[in-house]
Parts: structure tokens; C-alpha cells; sequence
């Protein structure tokens, strides 16, 4: 039995290298010197990086699964397989919805397995305070005035317009809601459960709704992508909306 196990790694092995070298030299690279090939709605960058992540995920999720018959516990195999899925999508196409998701799979498969290091929850909820208190400093510093990097921080219409001109108040409160999640953040452990839990659960769904964004303006589903705002968006102001979620996903870990 354990002849056929080796065979079926080694081919599932073989397989997953043929499948990444072969479509790299015979298809994808052939395929981006074409002058006229297009996906309808995205650019030129995010169709071969779309088209690139999605072959080569293939071949890294049956390396998984050779790992798995090999006798890695399947929770670990497939947790790492997850997460390093992750890493691949953020860097190659940071604005796809794919890599928090695999992200957060990744994690929840090694804390199914225990698997999941006791450091990593802690790091990614002071993760999720840092950002917090950044943004939450950088709102302050609207709030009295300041208008550097103002002009990249409204959704904007595709001309360029402003959806909106927030106030002083407005960036003064939302400074406060950063900084009371902050604070729930770093108390979800010692504080009571009950309230923690609605108060984090509330944050989670929040950041959910605007990760995922609202098909037009902001978050990963926007399709004005070619505004100010949208590339910061896409570049820096949703990863950074996952990193609130993953650490208050992980804040209401903590508080049960």
C-alpha cells in the first residue's frame, strides 16, 4: 500500500511541476506577447496577473495534497497550502478578493488541527491596533486641519469629483471609532465577554461590508479602479481594512 502512495505523490508531484513550467513557457507566456487578447473589464496588469495566480494556484494546491498522502496532517497541509495561496494572490494581484479569504481559510485549517501558534492571534490583533491607531492619527490630523494626502482619502466619481467633503467632526469620529476599536482589541481578553463579543462581532461585520466594498467605489468588488482614490484604494486602503478584520476576527477569538 505504501508503494501506491509514492507512486500517487510522485505523479501528483510530477503533474504539479509540468503543469507550472509547461503553462508557464507554452501558454501564459505565448498568450501575454499576443497584442490583442483581453478579459472584458480588467486591464491589461490584472488580466495576467489574474490569468498567472490562477494557473500556478493549481499546481501549488496538488503540492498540497502530495504533502497530505505523504502523511502531513491534513489541517497543517492544507493550512499552509492556504496561506501561502494567500501570499501568492497579494502579491501578484493585491486587489482580488482571493487572498483574504484564502488567508483567514489557511488560519482557521491550523487552528482546526492546533496547529496555529499561540503568537499569531496576539500578532495579528496588535496588527489591527497598530493600523488602528495610524489611521486613527491620521484622521486627527484632518480633523485639525491638515490636508496632506486629503485628496486621496474620499471615493471619487469617475471624473475625478468627490463623492463627498468630510468635515471636521466627521474625522474627529471616525478617529474615536478607531481608537475605541483599538481599545477593544487590546482588552478582548480581560474584558467581560459578553459586550466584547457584540461590540467585535459589530467591527467584523463593518469591516466585512467595506472590504468587499459596494460594486462601485470602494473595496474589492469597486469598478472605478482608474480614480485617485481607487488605486489607493486597491493598494492600501482595503489590505489595510484586512488587517482590521483579520485582528478583530481574531479579538473575538479571544473573547470567547
Amino acid at each position: 500500500m505504501e508503494s501506491i502512495v509514492w507512486i500517487a505523490a510522485g505523479g501528483l508531484l510530477l503533474l504539479a511541476l509540468l503543469h507550472t513550467a509547461l503553462g508557464e513557457l507554452e501558454v501564459l507566456r505565448p498568450l501575454f506577447r499576443q497584442t490583442g487578447w483581453r478579459l472584458p473589464g480588467v486591464g491589461p496588469r490584472q488580466a495576467r496577473a489574474l490569468l498567472r495566480f490562477a494557473w500556478h494556484l493549481t499546481s501549488l494546491a496538488w503540492l498540497g495534497l502530495v504533502a497530505a498522502l505523504l502523511g502531513v496532517p491534513s489541517p497543517l497541509a492544507f493550512g499552509i497550502t492556504l496561506l501561502v495561496s494567500g501570499v501568492v494572490v497579494f502579491f501578484s494581484l493585491r486587489e482580488h478578493l482571493a487572498w483574504p479569504v484564502f488567508l483567514l481559510a489557511g488560519l482557521a485549517a491550523l487552528d482546526h488541527g492546533r496547529f496555529l501558534p499561540p503568537l499569531v492571534p496576539v500578532a495579528l490583533r496588535a496588527l489591527a491596533v497598530s493600523i488602528a491607531v495610524a489611521a486613527a492619527m491620521v484622521h486627527l490630523y484632518w480633523a485639525a486641519g491638515g490636508r496632506r494626502w486629503a485628496d486621496v482619502a474620499v471615493p471619487a466619481n469617475p471624473d475625478g469629483s468627490p463623492l463627498f467633503s468630510p468635515g471636521p467632526v466627521a474625522c474627529l469620529l471616525v478617529a474615536l471609532a478607531l481608537c475605541a476599536f483599538a481599545a477593544l482589541l487590546v482588552g478582548a481578553p480581560n474584558w467581560p465577554q459578553t459586550w466584547v463579543r457584540y461590540a467585535l462581532g459589530t467591527a467584523a461585520t463593518i469591516l466585512t461590508v467595506r472590504m468587499i466594498g459596494d460594486g462601485k467605489f470602494v473595496g474589492f468588488l469597486k469598478r472605478h479602479h482608474n480614480t485617485a482614490f481607487g488605486r489607493a484604494d486597491g493598494r492600501l486602503y482595503t489590505p489595510l481594512v484586512v488587517g482590521l478584520w483579520l485582528g478583530a476576527l481574531a479579538g473575538l477569538a479571544a473573547a470567547t
